[in-house]
């Protein structure tokens, strides 16, 4: 027999082989399938975590690489890519000379010396190769919206739509968007108050709602933060899919994860629970993040992905007409109310927002998804399913009664370090989206200060104040007792009610089985004394 070929796999194979092995295929299939002795993927499942938080926490994913092994010159190769990653999301149009001309300049900052690195064309196809950058031609993109190519796009849709028999209910979009989960103006303990760039990293992350075209089925958010085991999450069940990377980032690796762990099984239950067959749509846009569609699928292919037109986000996706602008708004309201009801720090601006932690953060943005109106989202399809839906789409809905101008009012009166009026008038009245435009772009100094800590991947949540104090069955019923009278005095919705009695009854249940517990105990003991 011949020997075998010897072959060097990349880790986007070694992540295949992982996925394989965790659906039970046994050894042998896997190696002769990739050409491999078994003692290789053996290799490969003991190395399994390593493997993955390399490319979970990185922008890049694996790209092309074949090995864990860092470049020479490792800050400034993740400067520059987390630098090329930003101009991406931001569709600035990039050439390779400015890539190399950037490195240059970030080689000067690292070294303090003006030469040394010439960022040669063999030096920018290994960083291309490197971090799986294919296309990297794209001077000529246009920056406007490509208003010529939606209509093609929206026959080419229906004839999707038609030759797969898919209803509103089988169609989705997702998209992500930052949030800066603190911020005030002036106020988001960065610059004037914690100058190290790194923190106001951490206090952002990313979230992703998807919904189908009826505005009935709503995914739990895919939330991104940058610890991968925050200390604000112990012993709590989320209301959302997290996921931890060093920047917040939706990479190709953790919306790979999502799509195959969350959307597919998700939205076949949802599909089996309406009587309809298992097959579902989901648009995207082209951000650097998402994988390709040729990844994006089912193991049947029934479930799939396609790509909306470069340059058309904000006319024609569905969740960036006015539905995240809704969960944005309605979490700025939340965060003033969590601000003010705070009990230690509320007259306190500064101290307040540092009490607030993750966890918070997140249910406060899962509870503004959960209440985003059904027909809001619905009507936010009209550019691309115009026959489908109502062609009349809403103004942004806030959900709160009480006003974000009111909320401010009430900051400005009670808190020893306010906002000046101007800076409360501004931030009330401006868009949700322009709080990011203004903020979340880093700077070179910032960039560099991240990529010199590639490893620096958070395990806790390191802000925000955590309860270290149980409260006890006894005390939860006590206080339930009261928020069910509160709640029935002021003629509070059914659905909120039936919960505080829920509640109320799972409190009780816990203080009974204690009791009992106790008393089995006293029992135990007092027999042993006699």
């Amino acid at each position: 027999m011949a020997p075998r070929k010897h072959v060097t796999l990349t880790l986007d194979q070694k992540i295949e082989i992982i996925k394989l092995m965790e659906n039970g295929q046994n050894y042998g299939m896997i190696a002769e399938k990739y050409g491999i002795g078994k003692s290789t993927v053996g290799d490969i499942k003991k190395n399994k975590e390593k493997i993955m938080k390399f490319v979970s926490t990185t922008e890049r994913g694996p790209g092309t690489r074949k090995t864990l092994k860092e470049p020479e010159n490792f800050v400034l190769e993740n400067a520059l890519f987390i630098w090329f990653m930003q101009q991406r999301r931001r569709h600035i149009p990039i050439s390779g000379e400015i890539i190399c001309e950037k490195a240059r300049l970030f080689h000067r900052e690292i070294t303090k010396q003006e030469d040394g690195f010439t960022a040669s064309r063999g030096w920018l196809d290994n960083f291309k190769h490197c971090h799986g950058i294919r296309r990297l031609k794209i001077t000529d993109e246009k920056l406007s919206c490509d208003e010529a190519s939606i209509e093609p796009f929206r026959n080419e849709l229906q004839r999707v739509i038609n030759e797969n028999n898919l209803d509103l209910e089988q169609i989705y979009n997702a998209d992500e968007s930052g949030l800066f989960w603190r911020m005030l103006p002036e106020h988001t303990l960065t610059s004037s108050h914690e100058k190290n760039g790194r923190k106001m990293i951490k206090a952002r992350i990313t979230f992703m709602p998807c919904a189908n075209a009826s505005g009935i089925h709503k995914l739990p958010l895919l939330v991104i933060g940058t610890a991968q085991k925050p200390r604000a999450f112990k012993s709590v069940n989320l209301p959302v899919y997290y996921r931890g990377q060093k920047n917040a980032w939706a990479t190709r690796v953790l919306f790979l994860d999502w799509f195959q762990k969350q959307f597919v099984p998700v939205v076949r239950e949802h599909l089996l629970n309406v009587n309809l067959s298992p097959k579902a749509l989901l648009l995207l846009d082209n951000c650097p993040g998402h994988p390709s569609a040729e990844e994006l699928h089912s193991d049947d292919g029934n479930i799939f992905a396609m790509f909306l037109p470069p340059n058309t986000t904000a006319l024609i996706q569905p969740i960036d007409q006015n539905v995240i602008q809704n969960i944005k708004l309605n979490y700025r309201k939340s965060l003033l109310v969590n601000v003010l009801a705070d009990p230690v720090h509320g007259e306190n601006l500064i101290d307040a927002l540092k009490a607030i932690n993750l966890k918070d953060a997140v249910f406060s943005l899962a509870n503004c998804w959960k209440l985003v109106p059904p027909m809001l989202i619905k009507k936010s399809w009209k550019h691309l399913l115009p026959f489908q839906t109502e062609n009349k789409i809403d103004e942004v809905v806030e959900i709160n009664d009480i006003q974000l101008s009111t909320l401010i009012n009430q900051i400005q009166k009670t808190c020893t370090n306010k906002m000046s009026d101007s800076q409360a008038q501004e931030w009330a009245c401006r868009g949700a989206d322009e709080d990011l435009a203004n903020h979340e772009i880093l700077t070179d100094d910032q960039i560099l200060q991240i990529a010199a800590k590639e490893d620096d991947i958070d395990d806790e949540d390191e802000s925000g104040s955590i309860s270290t104090s149980k409260v006890s069955p006894s005390e939860a019923v006590n206080a339930l007792n009261t928020v069910l009278q509160w709640a029935e005095d002021e003629n509070m919705d059914s659905i909120d009610i039936l919960l505080v009695r829920r509640l109320r009854e799972l409190a009780f249940e816990m203080k009974i089985k204690n009791t009992d517990e106790d008393n089995t105990t006293k029992m135990f003991l007092d027999k042993n004394k006699g």
